[in-house]
């Protein structure tokens, strides 16, 4: 390689082409104004109409509620009329507690089966008085533990059973019995 001082390249032709700058011109100014404005309006969207569309859905939505809530209170506007009339003819947390009169008179029929004469029974809050006669002291004892087995007796207490007569006579009986709840499942 041989090379010869001063042999570098030199440029022997001059490219006089110019190209102009555009960007004053008008139509690019309109170009930067229309993308600023489009970039204005997607952020306005986004910023200003969607929450300003749901702000208004939500007051809509509270008008209409409000209109139902509205509705719904004119219709309890006599609760206080209607709750009176029901606490007349609903049960008291006292008969609540009470055990049904009507169980207690079946139990009563069935543990004395018909062999027994039913004279008085007395019934008031959780306990029975009850007197009967015409059975032996055998089948007062067979009564009182009929009595017993219910689940809605506590207890029993025979007062009195007494008779005139020798043994094997009819007796007359007094028994007070002590109520429960049943117990439920």
């Amino acid at each position: 390689m041989n090379r010869k001082k001063g042999a570098y390249p030199t440029k022997r032709t001059m490219n006089l082409f110019y190209k102009p700058d555009r960007t004053t011109k008008p139509a690019t100014v309109a170009l930067y104004v229309l993308f600023a404005l489009t970039c204005v309006l997607g952020l306005g969207k986004v910023t200003v109409y969607d929450l300003w569309a749901e702000t208004r859905g939500a007051e809509q939505t509270a008008a209409g509620e409000q209109t139902r809530l509205e509705g719904i209170m004119a219709e309890l506007a006599d609760y206080s009329e209607v709750q009176e009339r029901y606490s007349l003819y609903s049960a008291t947390e006292e008969e609540r507690a009470a055990i049904d009169r009507m169980e207690v008179l079946e139990l009563l029929d069935g543990a004395l089966g018909g062999s027994a004469e039913l004279n008085t029974v007395a019934i008031g809050g959780d306990a029975v008085q009850l007197q009967f006669s015409g059975v032996t002291l055998a089948e007062t004892a067979r009564i009182v533990r009929a009595l017993e087995a219910s689940p809605i007796v506590a207890g029993t207490r025979v007062n009195t059973a007494s008779t005139t007569e020798g043994s094997g006579a009819l007796v007359q009986a007094s028994v007070f019995i002590q109520l429960q709840k049943e117990e439920g499942p």
